[in-house]
This record gives structure tokens, C-alpha cells and sequence, in this order.
């Protein structure tokens, strides 16, 4: 690129070329608007022209401010001066990378107004794939083969250059930077020795202990290169916290691609942030007015203490008297490190994973933190003799409060909001990861068994309830349970369907550790390959499944995407079968535009039912808000396909990952405990008009709400399933059965876990380690937080809460709506403990540095906690709504000399 195209511009500039406000199609900037639109437009500018003045550039501004969007912005404005301009990204793992290259495709789609065929095509579909590697030799490969302009690989990939087996042994360091050197000068000699035109670092704060002894830090020296041998002309970094834990991170974190000293000999960090930096803090708009975080957070403290748990008492009573000894009886050793001990989690039953796979979690010392404890050993010990002595194991205070938090006293009744049942729990101890997630799920089967029994209509429900949860819950108790009671009269559709099973068998298997921290009453609807097959629950879910049955037809969408009824279904004329969703989808589809012809491959002959029959989707769609049957209206006229992928959405969530399945279960119990007709359509026919009067109030009708409402941002903002295809089912929410879920270093599929959480299913209740600590958007539903385990830092604290608030997301939804709202952060703690003591100096050390952690002017935070400091009075300084504080912008983008270059 010629030197005079790294002219300074102009968010109006900016703005020429992108939008970022997708909801106007008209939006233009103005200097004027305190919109986030206006703020990203001025940061995509203001990053432009401190990479062009000074070749490093560092976007701190506050979590949940779209970084992401302003990174792409940047790199689209070089791809209009330099079309063929080599672009690498960094992000911590691959699902950021995959996170990356959506909102890359996103940004195309709907933010990108230009017109420029080397960018985008007609259809705005990206010229420059994104190619993700996450390991160094495939990128290098890539770059010499390829023809490739845009690059993402990951911040774990400096870590692996040493393979795991040979991490033993010594100079492991000198190895990984020797391996990192090489691929740099690979990659220079493929690239020429200008490399690439652009580097973006995501969560730059990974690289803050650059003299740390670990391999990334000695690889990433050799990879990006110094002085005049950089791997990229210019590079900008993102973070939301560059001073993570002290004020030397800036410094060090920028010394990977420029020296510091040139500009502040002394490493002040101020100097260098107003050297290379933009900081703002977030503003969400609400009803009428912005709001910063400090105007809608609500921090509560929830005290766990020990009445009526006598045997907890003694055992806790013990576990501090054998601490403090370990700590020190005299007090020459007060001081210990936030959530590094154990039994302020848990106490230590659950085994521990391996690792925490390093890929998430930037600070070795608190990766070490999960399997290293001082008191791991006193609490296995203490663990072990109360087992001895009680037969069972002690129980944790702390559980029963947080549980008691995250799951709704009903369920099935007294309608509330959805998000309302959404929790995001983190921890920094992997047995009470698990621990929690079992205890979650437990308190769900007591809601949903519970309505099981209501619903077979017992006549001793309490001794039932009884019996069957002292069963664990088993399939082989439900099974003797409702075959005894004999109510309900089957119809010969249903005893066909039920013989064939063999596709549906095992949808969610699982691994053996995993099915005791399931939901036991979710299990029952799974057909099993050995033991107890099938079970009642089995047979009515597949009845709603199976296209075979006329029960399918009940959650298909209405004939028109609206109210209309269903006249036609199909006879298989080879296997003299009936098929019925099939025939449905058919019908729809030849109302489209373009019809895309049946999909029913074999050979049918079309018949006529008694009598219309109508679909849950019919019956509700009056019920359904104005703005919900118009975005319906809206989706059917522009394209079709998204409405039918949204009705695949909703049926395969209804089915298999909510507590819809156990509403629609009791349902049809209730009604065929009544019903005595054995014509099948009669039977149907009698069914919808049953719960006629119940779909008002139902959890049917507030998935169906929920669903519409949030199913653009899903597919747009969340997964790789397009907007429009329908074709493709939805088979990451099969696995999704349980209310509650984990997410930790050996988590499977995470991908999975954030779609889930911000859909309207399951998981309810999300605990995770630090793995979804950063980089992660977890916002569409959730607005309450849970230090379970509290975080090392202020930085490490806010980049959780960061999680859900951001833009976009609930919270801002709400202000929306209602003008005001909260974004609730719980921290629960054992009263009168250790425990205690180091909650409330947390919270006080933390509300002191809050105000310096936004202007990124703290010095260091002492990760240690001195028993001995004064901290009465520390839960007048939880943070409470405060609608006057208007925090003022610390390092903001700036114009000076800009000009607006020709288009």
C-alpha cells in the first residue's frame, strides 16, 4: 500500500462505506448521537488513524461494546485501499474463531453498504474466505499453498508448538520460541518481508506476562517478530481490560510489537494509552435515554449458613479450625489468595478433570488454581471421615442458596418471563462445576415428576412421589407405575408407530460420568438400547416426533404460517402406512413462490381427513403479540425458508430440550385418561380442543414467543445455521435435554452450550469455569450472573459479567422496553467463615479499583486476601442501580487532521 493511503479519516468516512445500525436502512452518522452506532463508526476511524500514525493500535473499550464490529470495519477499509491486503487474526480458541468469521459474514450482510466486487458479491457473500487453523505448521502450510487473504488461527496454537508428551522435559520454552521462529520466517518468506498487511490480537490481554515462564510468551516473541523482522506491518490489538491485573500489562502487552520506551521511558501506562489507545464505556440506549452499566447493575450477597444442618456444621466447624492451623494459628501467615481454596466451593467429591486444556485461561497460576489447592488435601481427609462415620457425604451450604436462586419454585404455573429462569453460574473449583450442575438438574426433577404424577391422576400422589424419588427416579418404577394405573386406551396408529424405533434410539447418548449429573426425568424420554427400552414417556414423545403418527401434526406449523388448517395427508401405498408430517410440510411448501417440490420420496396416494385439522401454531397465533405475527407476516413474505427453519427451531427445542415435552406429556395423559374414542382423527380432533383453554398460560405459548423474538439474532449472532435454511435440522439442541449444563476444559462441543443458553431451551442454569470467562456472548436471555466462585480480579470479574451484558441482549432489551431495568450479579458465601471474610474483601477492594479499572489507571491488585484488614460494613458497597453516575470516556477516538478521502 502506498504510504499516502494511511491518511487520517473521518468517521463520516466510515460511515460511507458501513452501517452500524442494521435496523436503519437510512443511518447516517452524526456527530451528535450518543448511539453506539455513531461510537463504532467514530472508533473504526479513530483505530484507522492511529495505525496509520503510529502502526499499533489498542481498542480497550468497555466489554460488550463490539470490538468485533469495529476490527472488521478497520480491515474492510484496508481491503478498499489494498484489495489484496494478507490479514491474520488471533483469537483465544476456535469457537471465538468461529465467532470471528460469523460476524465477519454478518457484517457483509447487513452493515456493509458499499459496492465492491473485490470485497463482497452481489449476493454479499465475502471474496476473502475466512480460513481458520488452530495450529501454527496448518496456517504456515495454508499461506504457501493458498491463495488466502484472511487468516484466523489461535492464541492456544503458540502453546501447542511443543507437543504435550515432551512438555516434561527441560527447556521446553527454548523449544517452542525456536519452532515459533522458524514458521515466522516461513511464513515471511511466502508473504515477502512486508508479511502480513494487518494482525489483530482478540482479548489482547492474554499477552500480558510477556516475561512470564510459559511457552506462549517465549513463542509469541519469535512469532510476531521485533524490531525491523515484524511479522505484520500493523497490528491492532483488542481488549477490554489491558490492565488486567496491573498497570505494567500495557506495557508489557505492547512490547510484542513496538517499543514502549520510545514513547514513556518509564512504561507509564497513561502515556501509552493515550499514545495508542481508544477507551470508551459502553452506553446501551433504553427508553429514551443511555444508560451505563452503573445505572442498571444490582450486586446482592446471598448469606448460606447452617440451621438444620447440624453434621454440615460440625464438618465446616472442623474444616476452619484445621485452616487456620494450616494458615497459620499465630497469624504469621494471614493471607491467602481469592477462590484458591477449595472447601469455599465445595468439598471436594467430585473428580477432577485433567486440565483445563490451557486454550481459555491466560494466567498458568490460575489454571493451577483448579487442581492445586492448600487445603485440597485437609478436605479430602475431613470428606472421608465424615463418609466413615455418616455413610454419606457432607453437604455444602452454598449449594442449597445458589440453587435455591436459579431454580423457579413452579414451573408449570404462574407465568413468567423465560429469561427470568436463565442463570449463568461460574466457579473456579471442577468438583463443584459438576456438583452444582447435578444439584440443578435434581431440583427440576422435582418439579417435573412432580406434574408427572398430577398428570396420571394417583391416588396416594405424595407416597408415590415418595416411592419413586427414593428409586433415583428409574425408568423401571415409572414403567411398573403406569402400567399398573391402566388409563390409557391406545389407538392402532400409535401401537404401530410404537414398534418402530430403531432411527430415535440413543439420540442423546452420553458417557457414563455424564448421565449422574443429567435430569433423570428428561432421561425417561429417551428410548434406550438395553434394560428399560422404552417407556411411556418414550411412546407419547414419539407420537409428537414421528411423521407417521397424526400426533405430529399438532407442532407443525399452520398451514400458512398462520391460522390455517390441514385438509390432506398421505397414504404410503407400498408399506400401507399413513404419513402425516410429511404431507404438511408438502402443503406448505407448494404455497411458496418458488416451490421447492416434496419431500416425501416415496410413492403416496393423497387423502382427505373428516375434517380440517388444525396445529398448536394455529391456535396460538392469535394469542401471540402484535410484533410477534408480524415479524411472522414479514419472514413468510420475504422468504418463506425462514419461517419453516423457525418452526424446525421451535419443534426440535419443544421435543427435546425444554419442559415443553413434559407439558405436552401430561397433556395427553390427562385427556386420555377421559377419552374413550378410538378414531383416530376424532381423537386428535378432541385433543386440540382439550387444551384449548391452557395454551394461554402454557410454556408452549412462551417458547413460541420467546423463539420468534430472539430466532434473527440466534442465527445471525450466535450459530452457523443461515437465516433461511430450513433443510438443515437442529441437531445441536437434541443433545440439550437438562435444565442445567457445564461448560469446563473438557467440555465437549461448547458450541452447543452457547447456542442453547441463548435460545429459549435448555440449559436454564450454564456453570462454567473460566473456559467461557472471555470472548464469549452469552447475553440474548440471560441477565443474572453468579460468582459462585469469585474471580481473581476486578478484570477477571467484569470480563464474566461481560458475558451478558453487552449489546444487544437482554438487558438492553429491557431498557428498551421498559426504561429501566437490572442486571442482577450475585455473590453467595458461607456466613460466618472464612469464606465471608474473603467475599467481603473482595467486594471492598474491588468497588475501590472499579472507578480506576475503567480509566485503566490502577497500579497492581494484590490477589491475596489479609485476614487481618477491616471489612465491616463491606455489603453497603455492593453495587446498587445508580441512575445520576455518568462515568466519562477515559481515552476517546480522536480526528484531528482527518480528511474524507474520495470514495
Amino acid at each position: 500500500m502506498k504510504p499516502d493511503n494511511w491518511k487520517a479519516i473521518t468517521p463520516q468516512a466510515v460511515a460511507e462505506k458501513m452501517s452500524f445500525d442494521a435496523s436503519q436502512d437510512d443511518w447516517q452518522y452524526d456527530a451528535q448521537e450518543a448511539s453506539m452506532a455513531a461510537r463504532q463508526a467514530e472508533g473504526v476511524a479513530g483505530l484507522w488513524n492511529i495505525l496509520a500514525k503510529r502502526k499499533l493500535a489498542l481498542l480497550a473499550d468497555e466489554v460488550g461494546m463490539g470490538k468485533t464490529y469495529q476490527a472488521i470495519g478497520v480491515m474492510l477499509q484496508l481491503w478498499h485501499k489494498k484489495p489484496d491486503a494478507k490479514i491474520l487474526i488471533l483469537a483465544p480458541n476456535k469457537d471465538i474463531c468461529l465467532h470471528w468469521k460469523r460476524e465477519y459474514k454478518t457484517f457483509l450482510q447487513h452493515h456493509y453498504r458499499a459496492k465492491n466486487s473485490k470485497i463482497c458479491n452481489a449476493q454479499r457473500e465475502p471474496v476473502h474466505e475466512a480460513r481458520i487453523f488452530t495450529r501454527l505448521p496448518e496456517l504456515e502450510q495454508d499461506i504457501r499453498e493458498s491463495q488466502g487473504n484472511f487468516y484466523l488461527t489461535t492464541i492456544h496454537s503458540l502453546s501447542g508448538l511443543v507437543p504435550e508428551w515432551e512438555k516434561k522435559e527441560q527447556n521446553v520454552q527454548e523449544r517452542a520460541a525456536r519452532q515459533a521462529a522458524k514458521i515466522h520466517a516461513q511464513i515471511k518468506a511466502t508473504l515477502g518481508e512486508q508479511g502480513f498487511d494487518l494482525i489483530i490480537i482478540d482479548e489482547a490481554h492474554y499477552f500480558r506476562n510477556r516475561d512470564g515462564k510459559s511457552q506462549r510468551a517465549a513463542a509469541a516473541k519469535r512469532f510476531f517478530g521485533e524490531d525491523d523482522n515484524r511479522l505484520g506491518q500493523r497490528t491492532l490489538l483488542l481488549t477490554a481490560t489491558p490492565n488486567h491485573s496491573s498497570s505494567r500489562n500495557v506495557a508489557d502487552i505492547l512490547r510484542y510489537f513496538v517499543d514502549p520506551d520510545t514513547i514513556s521511558p518509564d512504561g507509564d501506562a497513561k502515556t501509552l494509552l493515550k499514545t495508542f489507545a481508544i477507551r470508551r464505556l459502553r452506553q446501551m440506549q433504553g427508553k429514551g435515554v443511555t444508560n451505563n452499566k452503573y445505572n442498571y447493575r444490582h450486586e446482592q450477597a446471598t448469606a448460606a449458613d447452617f440451621t438444620d444442618n447440624a453434621d454440615a456444621e460440625l464438618f465446616f466447624a472442623l474444616y476452619q479450625r484445621e485452616l487456620v492451623k494450616t494458615l497459620g494459628a499465630k497469624g504469621e501467615r494471614r493471607q491467602f489468595q481469592y477462590g484458591y481454596l477449595e472447601g469455599f466451593e465445595s468439598t471436594g467429591i467430585v473428580a477432577k478433570e485433567d486440565s483445563e486444556s490451557g486454550e481459555e485461561n491466560s494466567d498458568d497460576m490460575a489454571r493451577d488454581a483448579f487442581h492445586q489447592a492448600p487445603d485440597s488435601r485437609l478436605l479430602a481427609e475431613l470428606t472421608q471421615a465424615f463418609q466413615d462415620i455418616y455413610h454419606r457425604f457432607p453437604d455444602h451450604p452454598k449449594y442449597g442458596a445458589l440453587v435455591k436462586q436459579c431454580v423457579p419454585e413452579q414451573l408449570f404455573t404462574a407465568p413468567r418471563p423465560l429469561y427470568r429462569d436463565k442463570h449463568l453460574v461460574f466457579v473456579r473449583r471442577i468438583p463443584s462445576v459438576r456438583e452444582i450442575t447435578q444439584r440443578v438438574n435434581a431440583e427440576y426433577d422435582e418439579l417435573m415428576a412432580q406434574e408427572i404424577i398430577s398428570a396420571w391422576g394417583v391416588e396416594s400422589p405424595d407416597e408415590t412421589l415418595k416411592a419413586w424419588r427414593k428409586s433415583g427416579w428409574s425408568r423401571k418404577y415409572f414403567n411398573h407405575l403406569t402400567q399398573a394405573a391402566q388409563v390409557l386406551k391406545e389407538a392402532s396408529d400409535f401401537l404401530e408407530d410404537e414398534a418402530e424405533s430403531s432411527e430415535d434410539e440413543e439420540i442423546n447418548a452420553r458417557k457414563q460420568n455424564e448421565l449422574k449429573l443429567s435430569s433423570k426425568i428428561a432421561d425417561l424420554f429417551v428410548v434406550k438400547r438395553s434394560g428399560e427400552k422404552r417407556t411411556d414417556c418414550t411412546n407419547v414423545s414419539q407420537r409428537f416426533r414421528r411423521a407417521e403418527s397424526l400426533f405430529s401434526l399438532f407442532l407443525e406449523p399452520a398451514a400458512d404460517y398462520r391460522c390455517a388448517q390441514y385438509a390432506t395427508y398421505y397414504r404410503l401405498t407400498d408399506r400401507q402406512r399413513d404419513n402425516f408430517g410429511d404431507a404438511a410440510r408438502d402443503a406448505r411448501l407448494q404455497t411458496w413462490p418458488a416451490a421447492p417440490g416434496l419431500t416425501c420420496s416415496e410413492k403416496v396416494q393423497e387423502n382427505r381427513y373428516e375434517q380440517p385439522l388444525q396445529t398448536a401454531w394455529g391456535m396460538m397465533f392469535p394469542l401471540l403479540p402484535a410484533h410477534c405475527q408480524q415479524q411472522l407476516r414479514d419472514w413468510q413474505a420475504s422468504n418463506p425458508a425462514i419461517v419453516e427453519n423457525l418452526a424446525n427451531y421451535l419443534k426440535t427445542g419443544y421435543l427435546f430440550a425444554s419442559p415443553v415435552m413434559i407439558e405436552l406429556y401430561c397433556w395427553f395423559i390427562r385427556f386420555s385418561r377421559q377419552s374413550t374414542t378410538s378414531d383416530v382423527q376424532k381423537r386428535y380432533r378432541d385433543f386440540t380442543a382439550s387444551i384449548a383453554d391452557k395454551l394461554p398460560g402454557s410454556l408452549l405459548l412462551r417458547y413460541f414467543i420467546n423463539g420468534i423474538e430472539t430466532f434473527g439474532a440466534m442465527c445471525e449472532k450466535i450459530t452457523d445455521h443461515p437465516l433461511a435454511d430450513w433443510k438443515t435440522p437442529w441437531r445441536e439442541l437434541t443433545n440439550l435435554s437438562s435444565p442445567a449444563w457445564y461448560a469446563s476444559g473438557q467440555t465437549d462441543n461448547r458450541q452447543r452450550l452457547i447456542l442453547g443458553f441463548n435460545s429459549p431451551f435448555y440449559p436454564n442454569v450454564l456453570v462454567a469455569t473460566s473456559v467461557f470467562q472471555e470472548g464469549v456472548n452469552l447475553h440474548l436471555q440471560c441477565n443474572q450472573v453468579h460468582h459462585y466462585g469469585i474471580a481473581w480480579t476486578p478484570g477477571d470479574n467484569e470480563q464474566r459479567v461481560g458475558r451478558v451484558d453487552r449489546l444487544f441482549g437482554r438487558v438492553n432489551q429491557l431498557l428498551k422496553e421498559q426504561g429501566t431495568t437490572e442486571l442482577r450479579i450475585h455473590y453467595p458465601y458461607l456466613a460466618q467463615s472464612l469464606d465471608q471474610d474473603q467475599l467481603a474483601a473482595f467486594i471492598q477492594h474491588k468497588r475501590n479499583f472499579e472507578a480506576k479499572l475503567d480509566a485503566c489507571d490502577f497500579d497492581q491488585f494484590s490477589r491475596e486476601i489479609n485476614l487481618n484488614d477491616e471489612t465491616g460494613g463491606w455489603e453497603a458497597v455492593l453495587r446498587k442501580p445508580q441512575a445520576d453516575l455518568k462515568p466519562v470516556d477515559p481515552y476517546p477516538a480522536e480526528f484531528a487532521g482527518a480528511t474524507d478521502p474520495a470514495k
